[in-house]
């Protein structure tokens, strides 16, 4: 009488085809994903020699064309509502940072309408975007 014997099977997997689909949606979330801030307005910002990055999660940009018209958010803002727009966007938080874009050629009275709104708010952080200049040949 002969007996049967178990056979021992090993299981093999291959992982070559999980690697490379991984490796696909990699590079497709990295081109697809835009890593750049841009406005849809034109501004011509003033350049500064002294420059510092600041990058906040959230933050609220305000910006003055030239003509002197406010943007919170690349949304158009009279100057009545202006007050009130900020404080949707913050939450009351006066700890939010806020980028203040300025055309070169806007009016400083407006400038300074934008910042004495944010001191009535109590907002401290407060930042001035401009554009890096070349550094001069003394």
């Amino acid at each position: 009488m002969k007996l049967r014997t178990k056979k021992r099977m090993d299981y093999l997997v291959d992982i070559t085809p999980l690697v490379d689909v991984v490796f696909l949606m990699l590079i497709f979330f990295m081109v697809s994903t835009s890593f750049s801030v841009s406005s849809s307005l034109k501004l011509e910002l003033p350049s500064s020699h002294s420059s510092e990055q600041q990058q906040e999660a959230k933050q609220v940009i305000i910006s003055i064309n030239a003509k002197g018209q406010f943007f919170v958010q690349d949304e158009p803002v009279e100057d009545a509502s202006l007050r009130r727009r900020i404080l949707n966007i913050t939450h009351g938080d006066p700890n939010m940072g806020v980028v203040l874009r300025a055309d070169a050629d806007a009016r400083h009275n407006r400038v300074v309408f934008v910042l004495d709104t944010l001191r009535g708010l109590g907002m401290g952080k407060v930042g001035i975007a401009t554009l890096t200049a070349a550094p001069e040949n003394e």
